[in-house]
């Protein structure tokens, strides 16, 4: 079975479809690059009042158009199939993801969606998509190998996170699990280890061994440090190209929130960033 890439171009902003085509040809993966257009209801509603109507087969064809440009710009090596959807951006996505292995976003949208650190569209796909999603920054720019860092508390989240990670490293990617510990976050690491000797022992067992029950093989490198998760992340994310985190949240309501961690790296984080629900 082939694997199957959705990568949502958002008319000029083509950062996910870079990181696509870096990684897709070494992985064997097919990739659909997306252009959505809609009709704005202002627009249709005015159109409707004075008796024409709105040149859909246009925005179809200008969507079109500049999916080409985008597809030529950035992915001349990885063979890509556009695809021109009606209907709002977020919601095409996720569907069409539906059936596929990973979502490829930028981080940002165009136009007023730029005044803020993370587009309302990356933001639905991060909540509500069912395969993972690839949240890519402004400029990014590929390296000649890569350092992937995993979050990991010891929940099934995180363990779904660790498996992502340790199947998409190539032979030239290092994983690197980093799980953090908040025995006393009020205290530094020394006089946390000597106050609560036990606790911080117990901690570092536990996750331990949940890191052992999916990496069997030892593949990863294990950092299990006294700090926060955003520190500790945020330190790794230091030498790092890519952040691989599990997402937070099932069903319709609790869908519209992620973890506070994967929120605040997803608005932030100068790397891409993976979300990999449970």
């Amino acid at each position: 079975m082939s694997t199957q890439w959705i990568v949502g171009v958002d008319g000029t902003s083509v950062d996910g479809l870079r990181w696509a085509a870096r990684h897709a040809p070494a992985r064997g993966a097919e990739v659909t690059a997306i252009a959505a257009f809609h009709v704005p209801a202002v627009m249709a509603l005015m159109t409707a009042k004075r008796g024409f109507g709105v040149d859909e087969l246009g925005l179809s064809a200008t969507a079109g158009h500049d999916l080409d440009l985008a597809i030529a710009e950035v992915a001349s090596d990885c063979v890509v199939t556009p695809r021109v959807v009606e209907g709002q951006a977020a919601h095409v996505l996720v569907d069409a993801a539906a059936s596929a292995d990973m979502l490829i976003v930028g981080q940002l949208g165009t136009g007023e969606l730029r005044q803020h650190r993370l587009g309302s569209v990356s933001r639905y796909c991060a909540t509500h998509s069912t395969s993972p999603v690839v949240v890519v920054p402004p400029n990014w720019a590929p390296r000649t190998s890569t350092r992937v860092v995993v979050g990991f508390d010891g929940s099934d989240n995180a363990a779904a996170a660790l498996r992502w990670a340790l199947d998409f490293a190539d032979s030239d990617s290092t994983v690197d699990v980093v799980a953090a510990i908040e025995v006393a976050p009020w205290l530094g690491e020394r006089e946390t280890r000597e106050k609560f000797p036990e606790e911080v022992a117990e901690q570092e067992r536990m996750l331990t061994a949940a890191i052992d029950a999916v990496d069997v093989e030892h593949r990863a490198e294990r950092s299990l440090v006294l700090d926060s998760p955003r520190n500790a992340l945020g330190e790794a994310a230091r030498a790092a190209d890519l952040i691989v985190v599990g997402a937070r949240g099932r069903g319709v309501i609790a869908a519209e929130f992620l973890g506070s961690v994967s929120t605040s790296l997803l608005q932030d984080s100068p790397i891409p960033v993976v979300v990999v629900p449970h």
